[in-house]
């Protein structure tokens, strides 16, 4: 292609079009694909600093979890059976006139732990005393929880109520 048989203003605007077309091309096969591909990056960061924050989240809590864990662990070393350690409880919170029956439950391995159960049947107890008994297997017992409880009021006075519930110990086996 000869531009010379062109006049000045045609060589002027074919010049002009092969720069656009230049600039679109690298436009659309350069620089378009280059932005797509800084931008989906910026997202994989963006989502890889979410999972690093949730991660590190999850190390500080099962960093907790096992300090816990041995906590409950050097408080268990030495103790008593849970049917006893129960059996204390009543006695220290004054519920032990109300302590109706209390059958330890067959122990459960679970994994490296072994699941001790008792389930006991307070009569005639008052929320008081039951809130204080409660506070006592939380702070008190060395790792004993409530699995379960039913609280029925009795019919003659409301305020009276009978309990059934099921306490839990988990040892390191």
């Amino acid at each position: 292609m000869n531009l010379n048989r062109f006049s000045q203003r045609e060589k002027a605007i074919v010049i002009g079009g092969l720069v656009v077309l230049l600039l679109l091309f690298a436009w659309f096969a350069l620089l378009t694909p280059y932005l797509n591909a800084s931008k989906k990056l910026e997202r994989k960061i963006v989502a890889h600093q979410r999972n690093l924050t949730k991660v590190e989240t999850l190390a500080g809590q099962i960093s907790q979890l096992r300090k816990q864990l041995a906590d409950v662990d050097s408080r268990k070393k030495g103790k008593r059976p849970l049917f006893s350690l129960v059996e204390n409880l009543t006695e220290q919170t004054g519920v032990r006139e109300q302590l109706f029956s209390m059958r330890p439950q067959p122990a459960s391995t679970q994994g490296k732990f072994r699941q001790q159960l008792v389930e006991i049947q307070l009569k005639k107890v008052t929320l008081s005393q039951l809130v204080k008994l409660l506070h006592a297997i939380e702070y008190r017992s060395g790792g004993v929880q409530v699995k379960s409880m039913r609280v029925r009021p009795r019919f003659e006075d409301r305020s009276i109520l009978d309990v059934n519930m099921v306490l839990m110990s988990l040892e390191k086996l």
